[in-house]
């Protein structure tokens, strides 16, 4: 990989423009957009010093299983020290526990450059934070004081421990037990598959954070609670003492994220203690997994940033056939061939579009509790799971699109290894599958925000789209474009009365569509945001190129918001879909 450069400035155009009010409510004078570009800034070189001469390296030789444990890859031993040194990993953790206290979005855009130097090293910086959170918020004062510090600066790690061999999604199956002991502590015991960093030697200790059904609980989910299982007992002093039940025999050996240690966790009798109440294990849960989906959209984009920056090099590098526009007959550059030119331009677009929708999601997701008006921090509530389903789903599916247009732009050399291309594809491929699949996100929208019973959340956030879109000035390059928005956010209407009808009549018709409308909605939140740019790009001294700013513009609205059009033809197809799915004959006589 030969070509990298930190989008500074496009996270300054967002924090400091386009979703400047946004920004401005969650933050204070001291993370002023100029402040993120700083960040950023470093963080990019330390992402191309110290991490992109590692893809190659890391990937080949991946994670070796030792008799004393998961060893991680030679060179990032030493990048991850000079990242704790450094400040990285308590960049947004609560300055109490020795962190830099600055807002998650922060947090979330510096996933991004690191994910563009290596996903495998960002799943080891990033997967940590999750337990954090979850222990600042619901631990007790023990658990905070013992592991909050440590957690939050990155000296040591951590894991979420939900998948089990029979048990992904549905929690029910799980079987993982956790059985009192009356010096207050829990003795647990069961397997745990697919753990991101479930076992290394990057840190002295890794705190895991597991999901188990307690022993005498109700049935089903009431009965599960959380559980802190360290790899290390931890002294009253500090210090760490013998190793606790778990082991692990193996990790995946895996399509893509060589470098980073997919471990199957065996827990015999660990010692391990309770996360807030007894069978509130599952909500515990579920605000890790909040900010792993956002994370996934962030690492999609980094991934897409650095391919499509690599993709532009070569193409305009590569001198390969003749001028089939103008007639010359000297050879020129591939970069130069009009169908080359839309791949790069839809490549650029496509990221810069995943990008806004991540980015206003984690400013949404601040919102829930740093918002000042009580109005603000309601409404976030009720359209964060809307965004958030669109955001993973779609910023992971742009990712791998992207990492594959890049493939294709680079030809034969994309395919193999020299490039760095191949490394890439096989690591994005991960995003829409972990932290709950794509389709998972599609039927979360579908089920359950279309009318939870207190909140019709898809409503409430097309209602927010449209208080956006009368809030921008009456005169701009956005106004052409707002017409074609605006009719784009009445058919979402009328999809969703279809959908809560066909869930009714025709579930199935409606199930198997479902993803058709996370990309429906999606479309109607990017499409406003690309307005709020055009607005936006009126403005003077903007850290970004203004004309290739105003081209993917012009490029999404005419090339990429059709496709919503053709999610509407295949909502209202839903019958027939539906017919032809069940009519076709499953069975294995082909």
């Amino acid at each position: 990989m030969t070509t990298y450069r930190a989008p500074v400035g496009e996270y300054q155009f967002l924090a400091g423009h386009v979703l400047a009010g946004e920004y401005n409510g969650i933050t204070g004078a001291d993370e002023s957009a100029e402040t993120l570009g700083s960040v950023l800034e470093t963080l990019g070189r330390f992402v191309a010093d110290r991490l992109l001469p590692l893809i190659g390296p890391s990937d080949r030789e991946g994670c070796t299983v030792t008799a004393d444990g998961v060893r991680a890859p030679a060179g990032y031993h030493g990048v991850y020290e000079a990242f704790v040194a450094d400040g990285w990993g308590a960049l947004h953790t609560a300055v109490e526990d020795g962190g830099q206290g600055l807002p998650l979005p922060f947090g979330f855009a510096c996933d991004e450059l690191l994910s563009a130097g290596s996903m495998s090293f960002a799943l080891y910086a990033s997967i940590r934070l999750g337990v954090y959170t979850v222990l600042k918020g619901i631990g007790s004062e023990s658990l905070k004081a013992t592991y909050l510090q440590k957690i939050g600066s990155g000296e040591w790690n951590g894991t979420m421990c939900l998948t089990e061999p029979q048990c992904g999604t549905d929690l029910s199956l799980l079987r993982t037990t956790a059985v009192a002991s009356d010096d207050g502590t829990y003795r647990l015991s069961g397997t745990k598959i697919f753990i991101t960093g479930g076992d290394h030697d990057l840190t002295r200790n890794i705190v895991h954070l597991v999901l188990a059904r307690i022993q005498g609980a109700p049935a089903g989910l009431a009965g599960l609670g959380l559980f802190i299982v360290p790899k290390f007992h931890v002294g009253a002093d500090g210090s760490l003492g013998e190793r606790n039940g778990v082991t692990c025999p193996r990790v995946e050996d895996k399509l893509g994220i060589h470098a980073s240690a997919t471990a199957e966790l065996l827990f015999d009798d660990a010692r391990g203690w309770i996360v807030g109440a007894p069978g509130a294990g599952l909500a515990g849960m579920f605000s890790m997994m909040k900010l792993a989906r956002i994370g996934t959209a962030f690492q999609a984009i980094g991934v897409a940033e650095i391919a499509s920056q690599n993709a532009i090099a070569y193409a305009l590098e590569r001198i390969q056939g003749r001028d089939l526009v103008g007639g010359g007959k000297a050879p020129l550059p591939i970069a130069e061939h009009p169908n080359i030119r839309r791949e790069i331009v839809r490549m650029r677009t496509l990221t810069s579009s995943a990008r806004m929708l991540a980015f206003v999601t984690a400013l949404v997701n601040e919102q829930t509790q740093a918002a000042a008006e009580p109005a603000t921090r309601m409404r976030a509530q009720v359209v964060l799971p809307v965004l958030m389903s669109a955001a993973k789903a779609i910023s992971s599916e742009i990712g791998v699109e992207v990492a594959t247009a890049a493939m294709q732009t680079h030809g034969g050399h994309g395919y193999i290894k020299d490039t760095g291309i191949e490394v890439l594809l096989r690591d994005v491929q991960i995003l829409p599958i972990y932290e709950g699949t794509n389709d998972v996100q599609s039927l979360d929208l579908a089920l359950r925000r279309l009318d939870d019973g207190r909140h019709q959340a898809v409503d409430a956030t097309l209602a927010w789209l449209r208080e956006q879109i009368a809030e921008l000035p009456a005169a701009g390059p956005h106004l052409d474009q707002v017409p074609g928005t605006l009719a784009v956010l009445d058919r979402i209407d009328g999809v969703v009365e279809q959908l809560k009808a066909d869930l009714k009549g025709a579930p199935f018709a409606a199930l198997q569509c479902a993803r058709e409308f996370l990309w429906l909605v999606g479309h109607g939140v990017m499409a406003t945001l690309w307005l709020r740019v055009l607005a936006a790009l009126d403005g003077s001294e903007l850290p970004i190129d203004t004309a290739a700013k105003h081209a993917q513009a012009r490029f999404y609205f005419a090339y990429l918001l059709p496709d919503a059009e053709l999610r509407i033809a295949r909502l209202a197809a839903a019958s027939d879909i539906e017919q032809a799915l069940k009519t076709y004959p499953l069975n294995l006589n082909f």
